[in-house]
């Protein structure tokens, strides 16, 4: 006879559930629509993800996102990045990040609907086309595999949660639609609806659940109840995050092109003919390396 009795873990997770849910309902008494989804995200934030992502990442919420390109995000609702992540700034509960450290994002809806969901997909294409190139390169054939192909480098997972949404099968059909025109690499690797259940991507050999889409990947839509749902979205985040990691930041390609002062006055090496700047007077040239 096998045991039905959950695990600890199973009911640890089922209190949280239960408290997730408490202060989704408490936080209806925010009128305004921006403060009720700085609410929603800080409570994701604070009641899961701080408690059980890896310690190999951390979690912001309310932040943009840039490239070496010129390339700048929307607000994104919460950020997973590199705890070594210099911010471009940072000023109360809001900050600007290198796509180069961000390994995650997580699209946060009070309900999830069809319109919302393809809004989620198209905000995360977006950014996961960001590219990721300012790098030292210090970890030189170390690749990730992921989407059907190998990285240099941990490529940007997309997330979307919501506390309650539409049947998970209406959602599965409306997230199959909007990803069949992308790429694997840039379609959302799953959604979770604390209320209804979870959609994810499965294997299109043995059409086991994977942690992200991979060319010809079929789509799986659970129910399950809140108390259900959060144990494999612990499983999902420790497989993306668990193992992440990045070369150091070269933060110097972020700078190119521009000045960093004027030369006033040049003093050669000594016991040496050397002439002195060609750019002096146009601006500092940014040093090697």
């Amino acid at each position: 006879m096998t045991d039905s009795t959950p695990s600890a873990l199973a009911q640890i997770l089922s209190s949280v559930a239960d408290r997730m849910l408490a202060d989704f309902k408490s936080s209806g008494i925010a009128k305004h629509r921006g403060s009720k989804g700085t609410v929603r995200e800080a409570q994701l934030l604070n009641n899961f993800l701080q408690k059980y992502l890896p310690r190999t990442v951390l979690a912001e919420h309310s932040g943009e996102v840039i490239a070496t390109n010129g390339e700048v995000s929307g607000q994104c609702d919460i950020l997973i990045m590199d705890p070594s992540t210099p911010p471009f700034w940072d000023e109360e509960d809001y900050r600007i990040v290198p796509v180069e450290c961000l390994y995650g994002v997580i699209e946060v809806k009070s309900f999830l609907d069809t319109k919302e969901l393809r809004s989620a997909c198209e905000n995360i294409a977006r950014l996961k086309s960001f590219p990721k190139a300012a790098y030292h390169w210090d970890n030189v054939g170390q690749t990730r595999w992921a989407y059907g192909r190998s990285w240099p480098y941990v490529p940007t997972v997309g997330i979307v949660f919501a506390y309650d949404g539409l049947n998970i099968d209406t959602l599965g059909e409306a997230l199959k639609e909007a990803s069949e025109p992308l790429p694997p690499e840039l379609r959302v690797d799953s959604v979770w609806v604390l209320n209804k259940g979870f959609i994810n991507w499965t294997n299109p050999t043995n059409h086991n659940m994977d942690m992200c889409p991979e060319p010809g990947a079929g789509i799986l839509a659970a129910e399950a109840a809140p108390q259900e749902m959060l144990m494999p979205l612990v499983a999902h985040l420790n497989n993306h995050f668990a193992t992440a990691w990045m070369s150091a930041l070269k933060v110097t390609d972020y700078m190119r092109g521009d000045t960093w002062g004027r030369c006033a006055r040049f003093w050669p090496p000594q016991a040496a003919e050397t002439n002195p700047p060609a750019n002096c007077g146009d601006g500092m040239a940014e040093p090697e390396g």
